[in-house]
């Protein structure tokens, strides 16, 4: 379990050395709200969709393209199980600012937290396979997300659930994997860069976020603590309990549990600053989801390496 902790905390030390320069600049006024409406619609629209395509230039391999398709329609479970949760804790008229609440226990840091340990736990795979649970967040971002977040203004259709950043990167990307010519050299490389630039903006548009609000008031609020163990233990918990009951393919379900068990992410105060709601609330669910993760990812990520067998 220690190595889990080392490279846990490790990543958090990470995001919030980056939150602190985010929070410097806004602080001195260098990054302003506008700034980082526009960041976090580059972030959106343009980086992770980079850093989807990117993933899947690889040589197809038929096993692979199999647990890949396993993984993604797991993956519907591993989303359908948070967003389930979050209909029946926060209900739209009993509790203020559901839909945030909502987003906060749906929506993963699945990226820059959930990498390393798929990487550290099972090697090149896991990553590429964790990318499943990635992609579908994007799509469930503009599908659910957009729904939750602009409730009646925004309607799902098949036109917007079909193209959408998202789901037009990930059938780019599948494209790209099953077919024998990859992308030009050059080409990938421009993928990459475009998605490297991810994690350090996100975290600098959070400790923007972070300036505007009171940072005491991230741990003196109760109803913070409330979700936070909502999202990381209730969460991953049920999705544990679910895969397991059916058998699951044991690598698949550690991709999956590694991508739930991950702290809040980003996007759930990025989307709720681009639909004008109170993106302040995330954003302390967010800070505080970070911190508390380096307890509750260590013991999945040990049930996972040694009972899930």
């Amino acid at each position: 379990m220690l190595h889990y902790i080392f490279t846990i905390v490790n990543q958090i030390f990470i995001m919030f050395l980056l939150m602190l320069v985010g929070y410097i600049l806004s602080k001195k006024n260098i990054l302003t709200e506008e700034g980082t409406k526009q960041i976090s619609t580059l972030l959106m629209m343009i980086v992770t969709p980079a850093v989807i395509i990117a993933s899947y230039q690889r040589e197809f391999e038929y096993k692979l393209a199999k647990m890949l398709l396993i993984s993604f329609a797991l993956g519907l479970i591993a989303y359908a199980v948070p967003i389930i949760i979050g209909s029946v804790l926060f209900k739209t008229d009993k509790t203020i600012d559901f839909q945030d609440k909502r987003m906060c226990l749906v929506f993963s840091n699945n990226g820059f937290m959930a990498i390393p340990l798929l990487q550290a736990l099972l090697g090149s795979i896991g990553v590429f396979l964790g990318s499943a649970h990635i992609v579908l967040g994007n799509v469930f971002l503009w599908t659910y997300g957009a729904k939750t977040m602009g409730r009646e203004k925004y309607q799902i259709n098949l036109k917007t659930a079909l193209i959408n950043p998202g789901t037009l990167a990930m059938l780019g990307g599948l494209l790209v994997f099953i077919s024998p010519v990859k992308l030009p050299n050059t080409l990938y490389q421009v993928f990459n860069y475009i998605g490297a630039i991810n994690m350090p903006l996100a975290m600098m548009v959070l400790g923007a976020f972070l300036a505007k609000t009171d940072f005491i008031s991230c741990f003196t609020d109760k109803s913070i603590y409330t979700i936070s163990i909502y999202k990381l233990v209730l969460v991953p918990a049920v999705l544990m309990g679910v895969l397991h009951s059916i058998s699951a393919d044991q690598i698949v379900t550690a991709t999956l549990l590694i991508g739930a068990a991950a702290p809040t992410g980003i996007v759930a105060p990025m989307f709720a600053q681009r639909f004008n709601t109170k993106y302040l609330y995330s954003t302390k669910v967010v800070t505080v989801t970070t911190l508390l993760c380096i307890m509750t990812m260590p013991v999945f990520l040990t049930i996972i390496e040694f009972f899930w067998k």
